[in-house]
C-alpha cells in the first residue's frame, strides 16, 4: 500500500495529487477481451458500495463516467486501468483521511471530511480489493443490474455537458442518457433527435 503518492498518473496522463491518508493501491486482472471495456465501471462499482457503508448509504455518492466517484460536486475517488501484456492493471485512489488536495482544493473531497471520523485505510483497501475478487467471476451475469446503479446513480443525470474536439470545447450542449452494455457514454446533442455514443471522450459539466 502507498500512503503517500504526488506524483500518478491520471486519466489522459493527467496526474492524482494525494497526500498521506489517502488510499492509492493497484492490482492486476488477467486480461479478458470481453470485459475489457466493463473492468473501469465495475471497479467504480465496487468501491461506490464500499463507501456508501461508510457513508452510511447517502445517496450523494455518483459516478462519473468513466472513472470518477463524487460526493455531491466533488470527487472522492479516481481508478486507471491500463493493459500491461496479458493483464489489466486497476489502478484505484481514494481521499479517506487525506484534506489537503492542492490545487483541487476545491473540487476534492475525503471520507473523513463526509463523515467527521478517521477511518481505517488498510480496511477499505482490502474490502474494495475481496469485493472486487469476490464479485468478478459473476460480472457478466450481474451486468445490466450493476449498469442499473450506475444509471441511476450518475453525477451527469440533469447535467450540461460540453464536449471537447480538437483541443476545443464545442458551444453545443448535451444531456447524459446512459452507459450502454458496452460502457460506452450515450449522449444526444440539444435539438438533436437521435443519440450519440462515445468509448472515450472530453467533457466538461457546465
Amino acid at each position: 500500500m502507498q500512503k503517500k503518492q504526488t506524483d500518478g498518473k491520471g486519466k489522459r496522463d493527467s496526474t492524482w495529487i494525494s497526500n498521506e491518508g489517502a488510499a492509492l493501491f493497484s492490482f492486476a486482472v488477467n486480461d479478458n477481451t470481453e470485459l475489457d471495456e466493463k473492468i473501469t465501471i465495475f471497479a467504480g462499482y465496487i468501491v461506490y458500495n464500499v463507501l456508501k457503508h461508510y457513508t452510511d448509504g447517502q445517496d450523494k455518492l455518483t459516478f462519473k463516467w468513466p472513472n470518477d466517484i463524487y460526493y455531491e460536486n466533488k470527487k472522492i475517488c479516481g481508478i486507471l486501468c491500463e493493459k500491461v501484456r496479458d493483464h489489466i492493471i486497476v489502478g484505484i485512489g481514494i481521499n479517506i483521511n487525506n484534506t489537503d488536495f492542492g490545487m483541487f482544493q476545491e473540487k476534492a473531497i475525503s471520507l473523513v471530511e463526509i463523515t467527521g471520523k478517521i477511518h481505517p485505510v488498510q480496511q477499505i483497501i482490502e474490502e474494495v480489493v475481496s469485493n472486487f475478487e469476490n464479485q468478478f467471476h459473476s460480472l457478466n451475469k450481474n451486468w445490466e443490474n450493476i449498469l442499473q446503479i450506475v444509471n441511476e446513480n450518475s453525477y451527469l443525470k440533469d447535467k450540461k455537458i460540453l464536449i471537447k474536439r480538437n483541443g476545443k470545447f464545442l458551444e453545443k450542449e448535451y444531456r447524459f442518457l446512459r452507459v450502454d452494455r458496452r460502457g460506452q457514454i450515450s449522449l444526444i446533442g440539444k435539438g438533436d433527435s437521435d443519440e450519440v455514443k462515445f468509448t472515450s471522450l472530453e467533457f466538461k459539466v457546465v
